[in-house]
Formats: C-alpha cells, structure tokens, sequence
C-alpha cells in the first residue's frame, strides 16, 4: 500500500514538474523585449532617473575639494560607497545607497558628526 502510494506521489510531482518546465519557454521576440527592458533600466539606474534610493550629500563644491572630501570619507572605514558626482556647476560627493528612508537616517546619524552640512537626497532629474 506504502509503495503503491509513494509511486501516485511520485508520478504527480513528475506530471507538475513537466507542466511548470513547459509553461516557461518564452520565444525568441519576449526574449529580445525583456532584454531591452533591462538595458532601459539599467541607463535610467546610471542616470538617476529612477528616483529609487535615497543618498547623503556630504559635500558640494570644486573637485579637487571633492576628492579630498572622498579619501577623508573612505579613511571613515564605514564600509558605505562614495561617488563623485558632477552636476553643473558642482562636483558632489554622494554616500551610500539606501533603498529606504530609514537607511538613510541610520547612516546620517553616523556620519553627522564629522560631515555637520550633509543632506539626505533622493537624486533624480
């Protein structure tokens, strides 16, 4: 009885298994639509236009300021990215990548101390 059971069992996880394989071919036009997509966000992600993530702006001014401003940042060892970023007519020095809010607080009250001017952004355009 225990085999015969396990044998139902094992014929119907087979039959599903199948029907979840077929239902998932795409042709080769969804494909290409797909792909396009995600090369369209990630150009709008390069941009900023996505307005996804919050930031904080720990400086604004000349680049050379900006990169001082970096290395003394990286010299933190806070583990959280910086980038320097050009948006006319100043270069910025943007922290972190915070999907939420609340991230971004969390990492501001860290690094409020020794950046006093910082502010929490959402880039975009």
């Amino acid at each position: 009885m225990k085999f015969n059971l396990l044998k139902a069992v094992t014929f119907i996880c087979f039959l599903f298994f199948i029907n979840v394989l077929s239902a998932q071919e795409l042709s080769k036009n969804e494909i290409d639509k797909i792909e396009a997509l995600i090369e369209k966000k990630h150009k709008m992600h390069a941009n900023n236009e996505l307005k996804s993530t919050y930031r904080l702006q720990i400086f604004s001014g000349s680049l050379s300021n900006a990169k001082k401003t970096r290395e003394e940042y990286n010299k933190l060892n806070l583990q959280i990215e910086s980038v320097i970023v050009y948006e006319e007519p100043n270069y910025k020095v943007w922290v972190g990548n915070f999907r939420s809010r609340i991230q971004a607080d969390r990492t501001f009250t860290k690094i409020k101390e020794d950046y006093p001017n910082a502010l929490i952004i959402k880039p975009g355009k």
